[in-house]
């Protein structure tokens, strides 16, 4: 496990920094902001579905899984939840985060790795210690989460191969999430199949993407 240093972005929510790639897991201009609009309401809340299976791209500070579980209360809604993370974080240093002052954060990250784990009636999750490439797909999915470092730090992870996979196990009119919208993101999706969608950024950013499998 990596015990990564902590930092406040501009809303006052912290976020951390890799020790081996050096960036940031969320938008220094707010970690919070940035998972609420890009994942949350363009992703999860847009799904519609009841039930959702969904896949995180980088489980990373827990930030995003924390907070579609709290939504899927709110919402009435239950998730099948995998994330991939070959750098698991230390759950003593996710517990210095503000909120590791939540229980339902710190259950998350002290869920055992490899195996499901139910958190609350509404939400299990399952976190894998392996890398997407590395990552035997056995299930097909409704929403992904791509959360992995920007493409300029793993541009190994951005590519029309990796989306072509993601897009095999898509359900129909199933959707893909992400913070970037690098033109080059934007066309590798295109070649692996995704109908794709600029949406307005977070926090100021000018974009983001929903990239949808299309049905039929």
């Amino acid at each position: 496990m990596i015990r990564p240093t902590i930092e406040l972005t501009e809303d006052g929510t912290p976020t951390l920094r890799h020790p081996v790639f050096g960036d940031t897991y969320h938008s220094t201009r707010g970690a919070t902001g940035e998972s609420m609009h890009v994942y949350i309401r363009q992703g999860f809340a847009a799904s519609g579905l009841p039930h959702v299976r969904l896949l995180e791209v980088g489980f990373g500070s827990g930030l995003n899984a924390w907070l579609t579980a709290r939504a899927a209360f709110f919402m009435n809604r239950t998730v099948a939840y995998t994330a991939l993370e070959p750098y698991p974080v230390d759950p003593r240093t996710a517990a210095q985060l503000s909120y590791g002052a939540d229980r339902l954060f710190m259950a998350l990250h002290e869920a055992p790795w490899n195996v499901p784990a139910r958190i609350t009636e509404r939400f299990r999750i399952r976190k894998v210690e392996t890398s997407l490439q590395d990552y035997e797909f056995d299930t097909t999915f409704d929403l992904v989460y791509f959360d992995a470092f920007a493409p300029d730090t793993q541009p190994e992870l951005w590519t029309a191969d990796v989306f072509r996979r993601i897009f095999d196990i898509l359900s129909e009119g199933g959707l893909l999430v992400t913070y970037s919208a690098k033109g080059a993101v934007k066309r590798n999706l295109r070649e692996a199949g995704f109908d794709v969608k600029r949406l307005p950024g977070a926090l100021g950013k000018r974009h983001m993407v929903r990239a949808v499998r299309p049905v039929g």
